[in-house]
């Protein structure tokens, strides 16, 4: 078996065992009681709200260790809400992000993100009003008893030194009501929490689209999403690059029928441009998909190269204003 293929049948062989329940563990619910940082450090995924209709996990560690992973490291450090003065290096001090999605028509997040976090640099950071690579400075400001730092239009908190929440103004607030309310505890959604319980998992997704169904413009770009009621993924960074093996769920068995066509016909489309694309220097990035129809559900399976994603992800980097200048420089 080649490396290529190794790579998709051990994703395959987690998403075939990974298996469906649910269950709450409490951290903390007496009114009144803080949680401490040893609390929040031992399950951080509980910080997140309940309601989602998305939830992502990613090994960070695995993601920068790709064959992709320079070019990701540097759009990260550029996009970063994080100057350099405070020390953080993604590749070194970012473990692992959990991100929970809450509406799908105007996105609110909220996220957590578990790594090495120096709470006093980021403090005089702030206080100097020291500036991104992008040039915008980090704001400090509080809400409740907690400080909320702001750069990008993007929020975060660091909690303890290990774990920082991150996300829209309205998705933070939320996760610290949370906190500040003692009702922190692991409430995920049972229909991704069987795979977060797969081990070694590089990446698990799964959105609910139940609950708040794709616009009809992304329906018109995206055929194979009519009628998709869920889609649950699994992910790796073995070769070609990334690979996923998922379930998408949709209304009835014609559903799925169309489905299923349109996840062919849009991956032929791709083939047919990746040739054009290609003369300007930008490959076609899906490199293998299987599809298997199963009464309503789409079993499906991506190789996605690394090549292509790491021109795409030049092509983003360049599409940046450039970095700015150190202050005083």
């Amino acid at each position: 078996m080649s490396v290529r293929r190794a790579g998709l049948a051990a994703l395959v062989l987690a998403w075939a065992a990974a298996c469906s329940g649910s269950q709450e563990t409490i951290i903390r619910t007496a009114d009144g009681v803080e949680l401490t940082a040893e609390d929040i450090d031992r399950e951080p995924i509980a910080l997140l709200p309940s309601g989602m209709v998305g939830l992502a996990s990613i090994d960070a560690q695995k993601l920068f260790a790709s064959q992709f992973g320079d070019q990701l490291l540097d759009l990260v450090r550029r996009l970063a809400p994080l100057p350099a003065s405070t020390g953080f290096e993604p590749r070194r001090d970012l473990q692992r992000l959990y991100m929970g999605l809450y509406s799908m028509q105007g996105i609110d997040v909220a996220g957590v993100a578990v790594g090495a976090f120096d709470q006093e640099a980021i403090e005089r950071a702030a206080e100097r009003s020291d500036r991104t690579l992008q040039g915008v400075p980090i704001v400090k400001s509080t809400y409740g008893e907690r400080t909320l730092y702001t750069a990008h239009n993007l929020g975060f908190v660091v909690l303890t030194g290990k774990t920082a929440l991150f996300g829209n103004e309205t998705g933070i607030r939320r996760a610290l009501d949370r906190i500040d309310e003692a009702r922190v505890r692991k409430q995920i959604p049972v229909w991704v929490a069987d795979l977060l319980e797969v081990p070694n998992a590089s990446m698990v997704a799964a959105l609910n689209l139940r609950a708040q169904p794709m616009t009809d413009a992304a329906q018109k770009k995206l055929p194979f999403l009519n009628g998709m009621q869920s889609v649950r993924v699994l992910g790796n960074f073995e070769p070609p690059g990334v690979n996923f093996a998922g379930t998408a769920a949709y209304q009835d068995a014609g559903a799925a029928q169309r489905g299923e066509a349109a996840m062919r016909d849009y991956h032929a489309t791709l083939q047919t441009l990746g040739y054009f694309s290609a003369w300007v220097g930008l490959p076609q990035p899906v490199k293998r998909l299987e599809t298997q129809c199963e009464d309503d559900e789409v079993k499906f399976v991506i190789g996605i190269d690394a090549q292509a994603m790491g021109t795409l992800l030049d092509f983003a980097a360049k599409a940046l204003p450039a970095p700015a200048a150190p202050a005083g420089g």
